[in-house]
């Protein structure tokens, strides 16, 4: 006979699995339209789902038990894969969100509000897009034009603006929360580097220069300022460091976690942020503080990095490193704030 404690401990363990197995949603946004959707969570699989919902083709994507994607299914996979790009998403839920509006908002309303066109076409021309028609899209830093066309006429085109919330489809709270559990989870695997050699951000104190000796990354307490820059831009330098991270959060909050360096420049590669580091300040005893910037372009926003490297970090190749973190901040702020930044001692000696 099996025990009464058995059993127990039987029943507590299918409830906590349950539990555990229970769907989250990434916003409250991409929870609103499933609910409006009545989607059944319990068909959902890892990765992409293609659903058939209200006579609509919808695609909904789950990554670590999260739903972090839900919108109308207007691109292949092959077409979303090869542009790489946060647009394709947007598209698919902004148009998703148009035929199910939140309760304060009519479509008209969403519009204007997120400065949305419809250059070619209109709100009933997206019932008409097929999987199999053409799509290219541009932006200029400011606003993005994408167009859908058969036959090399134009079928549909639409414009909006270069912003992180409206594309992302989060808002800055939602975006601050998220960002942990993002950075943790990146894999880190070899990036190709897109940016340009010698690069600069905002003016010339801010570069995506890596520093080499013999044809080899510099790594030495000789060149202190060298190694730094070449270990907060590159997942090639050598080393095994770690970041104590100080998030500052929306009103002054703070969370603070502890991450591998590498996970960080994975994480920042990995969603098309360039690098640039602006070395501040170097003391008599070779510790250096330093400014990195995280600069995603297709989303104007920057992630700003304030860290302090202790000289026996470097000689050591390993050790923790002091860092204060400001997410997804504007563009134009960062500019603002950085454009008559200087660097307070230039002690760079090493050549290319």
């Amino acid at each position: 006979m099996v025990s009464k404690r058995l059993i127990y401990i039987v029943v507590c363990m299918v409830a906590i699995l349950t539990t555990s197995a229970h769907t989250g949603y990434r916003t409250a946004e991409l929870q609103r339209l499933a609910t409006a959707l009545a989607l059944d969570e319990t068909k959902l699989k890892e990765g992409e789902n293609y659903l058939l919902l209200n006579k609509q083709p919808i695609i909904v994507c789950v990554k670590n038990n999260t739903v972090n994607h839900i919108g109308l299914r207007l691109f292949s996979k092959e077409m979303r894969n090869a542009g790489n790009s946060p647009i394709f998403n947007f598209l698919e839920r902004y148009f998703l969100q148009l035929k199910y509006q939140p309760t304060d908002k009519t479509a008209q309303k969403m519009i204007s509000d997120d400065q949305f066109m419809f250059v070619v076409g209109s709100i009933n021309t997206i019932d008409n897009i097929r999987l199999s028609d053409d799509f290219a899209f541009n932006y200029d830093k400011r606003r993005y034009t994408a167009t859908w066309t058969r036959a090399s006429l134009p079928l549909l085109s639409v414009s909006f603006p270069v912003e992180y919330e409206l594309i992302s489809g989060e808002n800055k709270i939602e975006a601050e929360n998220n960002l942990m559990s993002d950075i943790i989870n990146t894999v880190i695997t070899e990036f190709e580097n897109k940016s340009a050699y010698d690069a600069y951000y905002i003016n010339d104190n801010f570069s995506s220069r890596l520093y080499y000796q013999k044809g080899k990354l510099v790594n030495s307490v000789r060149h202190p300022a060298e190694t730094v820059s070449n270990m907060m831009l590159s997942l090639q330098a050598k080393g095994a460091y770690d970041m104590d991270v100080t998030q500052i959060l929306y009103g002054f909050k703070k969370t603070v976690f502890n991450i591998p360096l590498r996970q960080w420049i994975a994480f920042c590669k990995k969603n098309n942020c360039h690098l640039y580091i602006g070395i501040d300040e170097m003391n008599a005893d070779g510790d250096v503080k330093a400014v990195v910037i995280a600069v995603n372009e297709s989303e104007n926003y920057n992630h700003v990095l304030t860290i302090d490297v202790p000289l026996k970090v470097i000689q050591a190749q390993s050790g923790v490193i002091e860092a204060s973190l400001y997410p997804y901040v504007p563009t134009h702020n960062v500019k603002e704030l950085f454009g008559k930044y200087r660097k307070s001692n230039r002690k760079l000696f090493v050549s290319k």
